[in-house]
């Protein structure tokens, strides 16, 4: 802290008293900046969602593919199949299914999917935020 902060700072607020015009200009400041900020944030969240979109079909494509490439359905219809000798066998057959599984294509699945909801979230919010705000604009001119 600087050595003369004491002095400028100002403890009590209550002595200072805006006019009316400078009130409503500050607060009219204030909507606009906030109605700015949520078309900022509105405009950049919502470009995400195209390529979220374009990410999560190309990864569903591609972990589709290496499921059938890997022998993944072999090994779970050998699973399902219910045979008495698979039962002893268990464990290595669970191990060959996780070793079978893409999972480059699933984590790229997971986090295009996540994309695709944090941006439509964070869309959502802003959508809601950028209404609010013309309302509240509005109803005060």
């Amino acid at each position: 802290m600087h050595q003369n902060a004491r002095r400028f700072r100002l403890y009590s607020m209550d002595k200072l008293k805006p006019t009316k015009e400078l009130r409503n200009n500050i607060l009219s400041g204030i909507k606009q900046e906030e109605r700015r900020r949520a078309k900022v944030y509105l405009f950049g969240y919502a470009s995400v969602i195209p390529f979220s979109l374009v990410g999560v079909v190309l990864s569903i494509k591609y972990v589709s593919e290496g499921f059938y490439q890997s022998g993944f359905y072999e090994y779970l219809s050998l699973l399902l199949l219910g045979d008495s000798a698979i039962y002893v066998y268990w464990k290595e057959l669970s191990l060959s299914l996780i070793d079978t599984m893409p999972i480059i294509g699933i984590i790229a699945f997971l986090v295009a999917l996540g994309a695709l909801v944090w941006s439509g979230a964070n869309t959502f919010t802003n959508t809601r935020r950028f209404i609010s705000t013309s309302k509240n604009l509005v109803a005060t001119f």
